[in-house]
């Protein structure tokens, strides 16, 4: 019996009802087809350079990194397709879920079966992919950065126990973990165009950008389905065999377009990801040079001289190969990769977990052989919260680095500044002057009285507090930072920097301390009256001065260079007993090589300081019941003295029992940023020149110390901080280049030059 011809359009219409989704798949997902998006490849030569693809780019460079060398081109298999969801941290907890994500950051094996990134990129460069209402709520909130995860697909491995898994997948099932739902979706972006399976992962209205066309198209989709009922409907007289053999007919016309769609994608991908492998391998694959280091005098000038490593973007293979043979060219170096340096080898943001501005230096050691310093910093972990730039972690090494042979070079009793309105010519000590060190210092005296201002402001709880108390017509005090006592533990040649705080003293007890005698503040007053004042400023105005110089922001720098300051106090001592590195550069005056750049010079901090002496830092005037009245407060408060370092060793006992897990973070971050479990500090550190040739920490011994250490339980933050110290790295700072090729150069070495600061006196 014939079966009745149903007009195809029908068969369709019945079949798949449009504006309904086919059986397993919500009503507010995506329709059937590959998902409809931006193709990027319309408009750029190629799209993987653009900003939407940089977490992708920077996982596969990150991957390449860290595998073995047998394994290394499977990061850029372009058969892995690549895939990002952008997430809006206005819908997410931070406590919950933004801090554990970034916090775990990635899972990968070495094998290369599984990578996964979570990091935190810019809204601008994204603003023209995202919605305009999803913009406007970002800046009404205030927020500048976004969450990314970003992954690797998962291939079928060749004995086939493991299931090929998308991208997509991948990083649906980290949002499942962390309990992040659809809504916090902003922006996905894939390699290749997100398949008919994966689109509907997608919210039908979240922005979908792709590089190469994939799949079948929702048209596609949709035309073959009529054909696929028009060819049945034509052979329906001739049975069900007929019909399947007419409708396979079909399925196999669209599966060959599919597949030289396919083809031809990835043999795009191929070109592209060997221009983004040339341009990242060109931009981030040279550290820089380690800093607590100083170029052998002894070489050739080759255009970089002798100058301080900090600042330098030269390979840390060059200054690897120099420990060796410190005047050979070292270009046909291995790589090896140090903590720190792999940190901030890349300019841009970083994941946002470090806050770059909390780095400090923690421990030093010198080996004894002549080949350099090891060192480790301290920085905060705060996602979103932080500075996640890399120039201010390259800043904050290169200041660190700079005083800590500044430290070493001046003899002890100039490290002081002085701003006070009576004695323009003693500001500060005439080399120390010409150095960021210097710099910083006398910044920070200006700011300690810009501190007290807003303390005794009328207007503010301990302001007015501190006014009612005062008594007589007269109040003038002055304040020094000096370093309070500084606990240490030192194991042989290695120094770990438990606490160093600084304390703030009124002239009263500080000249009292070194043996001299103040003149009166106000010598109309009688002493009875000073007295009650000066108590009345110690009890109410110093603990909060005191707490905002050895915790708040604008303070960092001091306390960065101080902690320098005591790392060379020690190192100074270890090279009375034994042979340094740099025990021919203690107490030589020389400072060449840490000279400041730039136009600044110490008058124009004391220019700035007479300003704010005569003119005040507040005028107030109040109006009360009983009239108006007018307050105007002159104060002059100054000094810094670190010229006297008190340092309390910490014992053997209290260290393993206070500091347990310490020493083992700092070995591991000499190769990878590390953290002991549970804590919310991450350690980032780098060997010696020559430890790093040898390439320690390396994949191999890695994996070695792995089976060893299995057995032991470790964080997934720790755990995740330990394997893949790149993916701590900056997401990409690729520029949108406009059919251009990246440019392979290496970054010019450049000295950094003298420009500021007086003759020695």
């Amino acid at each position: 019996m014939n079966r009745p011809r149903w007009p195809a359009a029908l068969l369709l219409a019945l079949l798949i009802p449009l504006g309904s989704a086919p059986p397993g798949m919500a009503d507010d997902k995506r329709p059937p087809g590959a998902a409809k998006g931006r193709d990027l490849s319309m408009q750029e030569e190629n799209p993987l350079l653009t900003s939407p693809f940089e977490p992708i780019e920077k996982l596969r460079y990150d991957l390449w990194r860290e595998l073995p060398k047998a394994d290394k081109n499977e990061a850029w298999n372009p058969s892995r397709n690549g895939a990002a969801v952008y997430l809006d941290p206005t819908v997410l907890d931070y406590d919950d879920q933004i801090m554990p994500l970034l916090k775990e950051t990635t899972t990968l094996s070495y094998t290369g079966r599984e990578a996964w990134a979570a990091s935190v990129v810019r809204v601008d460069p994204l603003r023209e992919y995202l919605k305009r209402a999803a913009v406007q709520r970002l800046d009404d909130a205030k927020w500048g950065e976004l969450v990314v995860v970003s992954a690797l697909n998962i291939q079928k491995d060749k004995n086939q126990k493991e299931k090929t898994r998308h991208s997509e997948d991948v990083i649906q099932e980290v949002l499942d973990k962390y309990g992040i739902g659809d809504e916090a979706e902003l922006l996905g972006s894939s390699e290749r165009q997100n398949c008919s399976r994966c689109a509907r992962l997608y919210r039908p209205d979240t922005p979908l950008v792709f590089g190469h066309p994939y799949d079948i198209s929702v048209q596609e989709w949709l035309d073959r389905e009529v054909e696929i009922a028009w060819a049945r409907n034509k052979v329906v007289h001739l049975g069900p065999e007929a019909e399947r053999n007419a409708e396979k007919g079909v399925r196999e016309k669209y599966a060959k377009r599919v597949d030289r769609r396919n083809g031809t994608a990835k043999d795009k991908l191929v070109t592209d990801l060997g221009e983004v492998r040339r341009g990242l391998e060109a931009r981030y694959g040279h550290e820089p040079s380690p800093a607590f280091s100083v170029d052998p005098k002894e070489c050739p000038d080759q255009g970089t001289g002798t100058q301080s490593l900090g600042l330098q973007q030269t390979s840390v293979l060059t200054a690897a190969a120099r420990a060796a043979n410190p005047c050979d060219d070292a270009e046909d170096t291995p790589r090896a990769a140090t903590g720190l340096g792999s940190t901030l080898a890349a300019p841009g943001l970083s994941t946002g977990g470090i806050d770059f501005s909390s780095m400090e230096l923690r421990y030093l050691s010198d080996p004894g052989d002549g080949s350099g310093l090891e060192y480790s910093f301290s920085a905060d972990f705060k996602p979103l919260k932080g500075d996640a730039r890399t120039a201010t972690g390259r800043a904050a090494l290169s200041q660190s680095s700079d005083a800590f042979f500044v430290w070493l070079s001046l003899a002890p009793q100039d490290f002081w500044v002085n701003l006070n309105p009576d004695e323009p010519e003693r500001i500060v000590d005439g080399r120390l002057g010409r150095t960021d060190a210097g710099k910083v210092m006398l910044e920070a005296d200006l700011e300690m009285k810009k501190t007290v201002g807003k303390l005794i402001h009328p207007h503010s709880a301990p302001g007015r507090k501190f006014w009612a108390g005062v008594r007589g017509d007269c109040m003038s005090f002055r304040n020094w930072i000096l370093p309070a006592t500084a606990s240490v533990h030192q194991d042989g040649d290695k120094l770990y920097i438990l606490d160093a705080p600084l304390d703030v003293k009124m002239e009263t007890q500080y000249l009292k301390d070194n043996g001299a005698s103040s003149a009166a503040s106000c010598p109309e007053q009688d002493k009875a009256t000073e007295d009650h004042n000066e108590a009345l400023f110690r009890d109410l105005i110093l603990p909060r001065l005191k707490k905002a110089i050895n915790t708040a922001p604008e303070y960092a720098e001091l306390r960065r260079v101080y902690l320098a300051r005591v790392a060379a106090e020690w190192y100074r001592e270890l090279s009375r007993t034994k042979d340094t590195t740099y025990g021919d550069l203690i107490d030589s005056g020389d400072i060449d090589n840490w000279r400041r750049t730039g136009d600044w010079q110490p008058t124009d901090t004391f220019d700035r300081y007479v300003d704010s002496y005569t003119k005040g830092e507040f005028k107030v005037t109040d109006r009360t019941t009983e009239g108006n009245t007018t307050y105007v407060r002159s104060y002059v408060y100054g000094g810094v003295d670190l010229t006297r370092i008190p340092l309390k060793t910490v014992t053997d006992d209290r260290f393993t029992s206070d500091f347990a897990g310490l020493p083992q973070s700092v070995d591991r971050s000499l190769n990878a940023p590390s953290a002991a479990a549970g804590d919310e500090t991450v350690w980032l550190g780098s060997p010696t020149p020559r430890q790093a040739k040898t390439g320690i920490g390396a994949p191999a011994k890695q994996e070695a110390q792995g089976k060893q250490e299995a057995q032991e339980p470790v964080s997934s933050g720790t755990r995740a901080l330990w394997l893949l110290p790149a993916l701590l790295l900056a997401p990409i700072a690729l520029l949108r280049l406009r059919r251009r090729r990246l440019d392979a150069a290496r970054r010019a070495n450049h000295l950094r030059r003298n420009a500021v600061g007086r003759p020695p006196r």
